[in-house]
């Protein structure tokens, strides 16, 4: 897990996450974080000290609770948010998946809570969840920023460690057929797959929830483009709730 947020506008790729934009995947590197209002075409983002090259971020579980959160304060605004592994580390999660998938005869939705389905889509073959698309609104309307790691993933504090892009560093499952490597399962039961297959291609059909039919994996589903802040677009099986 990690890193996140670069400490100076100096520091390489390798000091900092990913950034999602416009279905692309951006390296959160000190150059990136210097050209925010570039980026945005707002000059009100300035994350640095001008000076020191310095980049303004969250040290404390305390500052990531209230920064990483809805209502973020004024004395907040232009930082990066960074919460650690060990602000969560007495946090369980228990994630129910079907043993035997029951495809249904019209999707589920998804949602962020019972009546509108589940927001978790599935979840990786390590035990950490394909989660709802991060609110990059608004993060992006406190003039905040909250990378992602290399992994597509990052923490806050109810959620603990979660993905919300698939970008190729997780566990994956090689198929000999050349088709996509599996990554992991949806809630549903059904597998999940890879953007593009062995040849760096994409199936071009795929349906509203993005699965398909083959004669060796059954019904299964492919993830989003990394840079689209997704994975799934909807349950086409029956859940546990």
């Amino acid at each position: 897990m990690g890193p996140w947020c670069p400490s100076n506008i100096s520091d390489d790729a390798s000091k900092g996450g990913i950034w999602l934009e416009g279905g692309k995947v951006y390296d959160v590197d000190g150059a990136f974080i210097k050209n925010l209002a570039t980026f945005y075409n707002n000059t009100t983002w300035q994350m640095h000290n001008s000076t020191t090259g310095d980049i303004k971020k969250t040290l404390t579980q305390a500052e990531c609770q209230a920064a990483a959160n809805p209502n973020v304060g004024a004395e907040y605004k232009n930082y990066c948010v960074e919460c650690l592994p060990s602000y969560v580390s007495t946090l369980t999660k228990t994630i129910y998946i079907p043993v035997t998938p029951v495809k249904l005869t019209s999707p589920v939705s998804f949602g962020a809570g019972p009546m509108a389905g589940p927001s978790v889509r599935g979840i990786a073959f390590n035990g950490v969840v394909f989660d709802a698309p991060a609110p990059v609104s608004a993060i992006l309307g406190a003039y905040t920023l909250a990378p992602f790691d290399d992994a597509g993933g990052h923490i806050n504090l109810g959620a603990g460690y979660h993905y919300h892009a698939a970008t190729g560093k997780t566990t994956k499952i090689v198929q000999t057929d050349g088709h996509a490597a599996m990554i992991g399962y949806a809630l549903d039961g059904f597998g999940i797959y890879e953007n593009l297959n062995a040849a760096g291609v994409e199936d071009t059909d795929l349906d509203a929830s993005r699965g398909h039919y083959d004669s060796v994996r059954g019904y299964h589903y492919h993830v989003a483009k990394a840079g689209t802040n997704s994975f799934i677009n909807s349950l086409a099986g029956a859940y546990v709730k």
